[in-house]
């Protein structure tokens, strides 16, 4: 067979390249009622094959066969290298779409209790296209939850990062008391001043919703079907309450790549 595009004639290869490599995933009986990830990821060793199969199955020979099989016409072999230098107002760094987090404190119950989860997963739950399909519930037994905890998981941060992340747990606050009726939410983090001063007054009057100036400190369970029990400082008071569902406020993890073009660029990651 022989591809043909403005009178010139390729031969493909007889020697088939190794085929792609399939994502390993975990079974359809593990992924009912979780938020465990699907696909399991490559191993360093099939990522490294994989990317080598991909990026140069064989070198170059200037066969053009992508170029006569690229029907929107995106490769030009022709086209010389050039750098170009662009001039723009502002240049804005953000973290990209990785969802991966930083470490969370164990004593908060992460990866021990199903039904303490990540405001990841709390998102996408409340998606009209997510596994639950909007609505709240436990992972643990599917039950709707009456009192739910948004817990500050990284207390200890940046100004910047307890205002990015307050304003992301009122917003899954409202989303999920708008979808469940009976619902009482309680937020627990640090308060920092550009919240206070900006949107405090105004979270305060959604129904539902107690914001508490405090610092989460364990998150404990004796009995699987009990409900868990936070543990958290308000004024210097140690104080206890239980709650059916638990929602983690995580801090996002910057690809290195990311941290080292902020370096070179000398900007701030957004």
């Amino acid at each position: 067979m022989f591809y043909e595009k403005e009178k010139r004639y390729v031969i493909p290869f007889e020697d088939v390249p190794s085929p792609r490599a399939e994502m390993p995933e975990i079974s359809v009986s593990e992924r009912r009622k979780n938020f465990v990830e699907v696909e399991l990821g490559f191993p360093e060793a099939m990522a490294v094959q994989e990317a080598r199969r991909c990026l140069s199955c064989r070198r170059c020979l200037g066969c053009a066969l992508c170029w006569a099989e690229c029907k929107p016409e995106a490769i030009d072999l022709d086209m010389p290298d050039e750098e170009l230098d662009l001039e723009f107002d502002q240049v804005i760094l953000t973290k990209g779409q990785d969802n991966s987090f930083e470490t969370v404190n164990s004593d908060l119950g992460y990866g021990r209790y199903a039904d303490v989860i990540t405001d990841i997963q709390l998102e996408r739950m409340l998606s009209p296209t997510g596994p639950t399909e909007g609505i709240v519930v436990s992972p643990r037994d599917g039950e709707i939850p009456r009192r739910m905890a948004i817990i500050q998981g990284h207390p200890e941060e940046s100004e910047n990062h307890l205002l990015s992340t307050l304003i992301l747990g009122v917003n899954e606050s409202s989303l999920a008391l708008h979808k469940a009726e009976n619902l009482e939410v309680i937020l627990i983090s640090p308060i920092c001043e550009s919240f206070r001063k900006q949107f405090l007054s105004d979270t305060e009057k959604i129904s539902g919703l107690r914001i508490i100036d405090g610092m989460p400190n364990s998150v404990e369970k004796k009995k699987d079907e009990e409900p868990l029990t936070l543990t958290y400082s308000e004024d210097a008071q140690s104080k206890v309450e239980t709650f059916d569902l638990v929602v983690i406020l995580t801090k996002p993890k910057i690809h290195p790549e990311i941290e080292s073009l902020s370096q070179k660029l000398h900007l701030d990651i957004l």
